[in-house]
């Protein structure tokens, strides 16, 4: 059976609850709209109709959907021999369902808030691909997407409801972002309008069209308000991707990790927010510092080529901080010196002391200027001998290392760099640290800062992780390059600013050269940005280039945001709810590296294709199609 078919999500209509029999008239109509679709394009092969397609949103259609009326879905579905999903209201809940092309129902899935106890993720193994079906915006939880990709899933398939509001597009990154993360197929559709008898759209109901198939890298196939959105997709490629160790984030997952995170998140979930938490909040500006950075090759010109870096880093950003409004600067990852790739004994040398002359200089800065200042660097600690991390610190306006971040997802898994991050080591690492020290936050005058490092921006869960310790502003120095990965990674840490409800700091190399004596080249991309927490930016630096980007933060709008159960989407989330799935699930192993350091980069890609085995052999992931003989 081929793995390269078409699928489709189908917006439409459904009669309100003045309507008589109105249940009984919408399944009439859904099982009519998939046949006509059906007629047009035999090559269809699942169906995603909206939520709420059956009820219209009122009331309940019935027990659960075993009691359902279903019968017109079903004989769409054996007539033309599709799957079809939909999800509505039943007394167990808002509930979606997949019909299978025999009629049967494969599953049925309860929108995680609504799930008491224990929670299930149901997924279905088809000859087409696995697939699940979350209703409603389950999908703009990155966990519970996760937890079901952690039961085979391939493909998500979403009967969803939009509507017209300021956190409509941050929706929309979030399935774009879940399909990024998880090398999965997204399939989504809502209603167009609740009618009445006569057709006219009932008043008050603030629903619009969405019609969305999404494909396994994050990009967009199809969209459409009130048509239907249909593109095919091949799964063979999908299952080719997840074989491969680069940038393969289900297999480099460290799933025992995050899984005593969120356990402890369960345990303490904190005071909710209010607006008296908005009272005299701090509007200020951040200045996202984009610079030019010079490679340091060797211990010959380490000192020198930091010494220059730093002089025109801080120097360019000197007048910008001197602002009264200004309270927060951020400098871009590698800044000081670059990332030359070198043996241990060769970071040993160039790597940089924490504290040291080079964090003086910074904390000098800092108290001069009067800002929260953010760097990067590539950090060597006599405490970890034959180790370095690539580390961020936040500094004081008082000069003092206020909190210090060793990168959890670096380059090592992907073979760039010999380099530790606290999950290589994490049993002595936590026994040194505490568990808090993995993710750090710190409470200062101009809100909960953290920050995570360029890569990180992929790994959603480090993302809750700052959300859960209350995180307002997100430091994010960065190392972005010119890739075809570009829109989908960019979309991902938007989605993750909004899905946690703070403001993302990014500042980005707008130039490069890889030795003192190069050209100088535009490989990193520049466009450093402030997010807000709607996902939008909030400034931006449109190219490449030294450009010191000011932006604005105001801490008032976002505590506001946060205490409004409409828009808080974070309070909504229940870290209770993955606990489980993410204990159960067999992740990238922790303390790989506990014995010994890495000492060739060449070393990681391997563990990742022992990982992908793994998750192979317990049929998690897929094998793609075999060549033939």
């Amino acid at each position: 059976m081929t793995l390269r078919y078409t699928v489709a999500g189908l917006p439409m209509q459904a009669f309100g609850g003045q309507v008589d029999n109105h249940v009984a008239l919408n399944a009439r109509r859904a099982g009519q709209a998939v046949r006509t679709l059906l007629s047009v394009n035999e090559g269809i092969r699942i169906v995603v109709l909206p939520a709420y397609v059956l009820s219209g949103g009122f009331r309940e259609v019935a027990k659960d959907p075993q009691t359902a009326l279903l019968d017109e879905l079903a004989a769409s579905a054996r007539e033309h021999g599709i799957y079809i999903a939909a999800s509505d209201r039943f007394l167990c809940g808002h509930t979606a369902f997949l019909i299978g092309p025999n009629g049967d129902l494969l599953l049925t899935q309860t929108a995680v808030a609504e799930q008491g106890g224990d929670v299930s993720y149901a997924v279905a193994s088809t000859p087409i691909g696995d697939m699940a079906c979350l209703p409603r915006d389950d999908v703009t939880f990155p966990e519970y997407v996760r937890a079901c990709l952690f039961r085979g899933a391939e493909l998500i398939l979403n009967p969803g409801i939009e509507i017209p509001d300021h956190r409509a597009r941050a929706r929309h990154r979030s399935r774009a972002a879940r399909c990024w993360e998880n090398h999965c197929v997204l399939v989504t559709a809502g209603l167009t309008a609740i009618i009445d008898e006569t057709g006219t759209a009932l008043p008050g109901e603030p629903v619009t069209g969405l019609a969305e198939v999404w494909e396994h890298s994050g990009a967009l196939l199809a969209s459409s308000g009130d048509a239907p959105a249909q593109a095919t997709i091949d799964l063979s490629a999908l299952r080719r991707r997840r074989t491969e160790p680069w940038i393969n984030f289900p297999a480099q997952l460290r799933s025992d990790l995050y899984a005593e995170m969120y356990a402890r998140a369960a345990a303490d979930p904190g005071p909710p927010a209010n607006d008296d938490q908005a009272l005299d909040a701090p509007v200020y500006d951040v200045l996202l510092m984009q610079c030019h950075e010079v490679f340091a090759t060797g211990p010959n010109d380490r000192d020198r080529v930091i010494a220059d870096n730093m002089r025109r880093g801080l120097g360019a950003a000197r007048m910008f901080c001197a602002r009264p409004e200004t309270r927060l600067v951020v400098f871009p990852e590698f800044f000081l010196a670059g990332s030359t790739p070198g043996d241990l004994d060769y970071w040993e040398k160039m790597g940089i002391r924490v504290p040291g002359p080079e964090t003086d200089t910074l904390a000098e800065f800092a108290k001069e200027t009067d800002v929260y200042l953010c760097a990067q660097l590539m950090e060597y600690d006599e405490d970890w001998p034959r180790r370095y991390f690539n580390t961020s610190i936040i500094i004081s306006p008082r000069g003092e290392i206020v909190l210090r971040y060793r990168k959890l997802q670096c380059a090592d898994l992907n073979g760039l760099l010999n380099i530790t991050t606290p999950g290589n080591i994490y049993t002595a690492y936590v026994e040194k640290y505490g568990f808090d020290g993995l993710i750090p936050v710190v409470e200062t005058e101009i809100g909960m800062l953290g920050t995570a490092i360029c890569f990180d921006s992929n790994w959603p869960e480090l993302w809750r992780g700052m959300a859960l310790k209350g995180v307002e502003v997100v430091c994010n120095p960065t190392s972005e390059i010119h890739s075809d990965r570009v829109p989908y990674w960019w979309s991902a840490k938007r989605a993750h600013a909004a899905e946690n409800m703070y403001y993302v700091a990014c500042a980005n190399a707008g130039s490069e050269q890889f030795t003192p004596d190069a050209p100088v080249t535009h490989m990193n991309r520049g466009h450093s940005s402030l997010i807000d927490f709607n996902g939008e930016l909030a400034t931006h630096a449109d190219g490449p280039g030294v450009i010191p980007q000011m932006g604005r933060i105001d801490l008032g709008a976002l505590r506001r945001a946060r205490a409004s159960k409409a828009e808080n989407a974070l309070a909504r989330f229940r870290p209770d709810a993955v606990v489980q799935a993410y204990r159960e699930f067999p992740g990238f192993p922790l303390d790989c590296f506990l014995d010994r350091p890495m000492e060739h980069a060449s070393e990681g890609p391997p563990l990742v294709r022992r990982q992908i085995e793994r998750l192979t052999e317990s049929g998690i992931l897929k094998p793609p199609p075999a060549k033939a003989a």
